[in-house]
């Protein structure tokens, strides 16, 4: 383990126990005897292998976590085995959580893995829950390039502010959630897999971020799925809780020139038979919207995209719509704290 003047560097390798815990915990001993200062940034650089542990980050310093240049996300892992009814809440279920004290937060090519396969044979419950990353600051930014996140009931929980650019997402079911003012999955590769107790319905993404807030933005990303023998999978999944009147649980998502498989149903967001209240309804600016969306067949063929069937409470952007807020990465996030780095 070695430690550079300025910004503080710690090298961690795999073969170590508890490596990343250890360096962690080594920050922290730090700043309390003052060798450090709260405000000084961290760099950690992850060696090539498998980290078997569960991560707990909750200080001011900005950090940065990549595996040793040269690796990828395959080379360089972070897994355990974690659910709800192994340890309660959803900062002790993850296996990297980030807490709400943390300021700037940049990832680069490792994989964060849940390998916690649901046992409850008859729905979903909160015993399976399990997230791989959790981020729980409401004023901080998280940067994810190059990432592999995987899990599958509630595998990414976001707040506030944050950006995945070229990642891997994957689980099950609701894996993409969380009270969110402005999340962006550019280039992102975002993936329903097969659920491991057999053919049951899967949905990517709940919806329930904060009110008048850009919401879930995915640019330019592929939705991928593997099928269901009979059940239906859909992208999107309301929580049926907003309202006019509600700061949080808003239906708020937008697709932009986004792949979409085939095996996807086609009404794009599931409402239950419309027996929950989608809201808002899609508009230029907020709830279920999309733009130049393509579906993809099983052999890779783009097919024409039949967007009748889409819920009656999506919205297709216009041209005007889509050049005036959504064209680039700078719009989107232009009233967010990542505006200084999205030009």
């Amino acid at each position: 383990m070695g430690y550079n003047l300025g910004m503080l560097k710690i090298n961690v390798n795999a073969k170590n126990t508890a490596a990343i815990n250890t360096a962690m915990q080594n920050v922290k001993e730090m700043i309390t005897s003052g060798s450090i200062s709260r405000d000084s940034p961290i760099h950690i650089v992850l060696g090539a292998g498998t980290y078997r542990e569960k991560v707990k980050y909750n200080l001011p310093n900005p950090i940065i976590i990549e595996s040793a240049p040269g690796l990828t996300a395959k080379d360089c892992i972070i897994q355990a085995d974690n659910c709800e009814a192994f340890h309660q809440g959803v900062e002790n279920r993850a296996i990297f959580y980030f807490g709400p004290n943390v300021t700037n937060v940049t990832l680069k090519n490792f994989s964060i893995i849940n390998t916690h396969n649901k046992s409850v044979i008859e729905g979903n419950t909160q015993a399976d829950a399990g997230e791989a990353l959790v981020w729980s600051s409401t004023t901080g930014t998280l940067m994810a390039r190059g990432m592999s996140i995987e899990g599958r009931l509630n595998t990414l929980s976001l707040k506030g502010f944050s950006w995945f650019m070229g990642c891997h997402i994957s689980g099950d079911m609701d894996f993409i959630y969380g009270e969110i003012d402005t999340a962006l999955f550019e280039e992102c590769e975002i993936h329903l897999r097969a659920d491991n107790r057999g053919d049951y319905p899967g949905f990517a993404i709940k919806g329930q971020v904060l009110a008048n807030k850009m919401g879930i933005v995915f640019l330019n990303s592929n939705f991928t799925a593997d099928k269901r023998k009979k059940n239906e999978i859909y992208i999107y999944k309301t929580e049926g809780k907003g309202s006019a009147t509600s700061a949080k649980n808003w239906d708020s998502v937008a697709f932009l020139n986004c792949k979409m498989s085939e095996y996807y149903n086609p009404e794009l967001a599931w409402d239950d038979d419309m027996s929950l209240e989608i809201y808002p309804r899609g508009n230029a600016k907020s709830g279920i919207r999309e733009y130049g969306t393509q579906i993809v067949s099983k052999t890779g063929k783009i097919l024409e995209t039949d967007t009748t069937r889409r819920n009656v409470k999506s919205y297709l952007l216009t041209e005007s719509d889509y050049f005036a807020d959504y064209a680039s990465r700078y719009l989107i996030l232009k009233d967010t704290p990542f505006a200084n780095n999205a030009e």
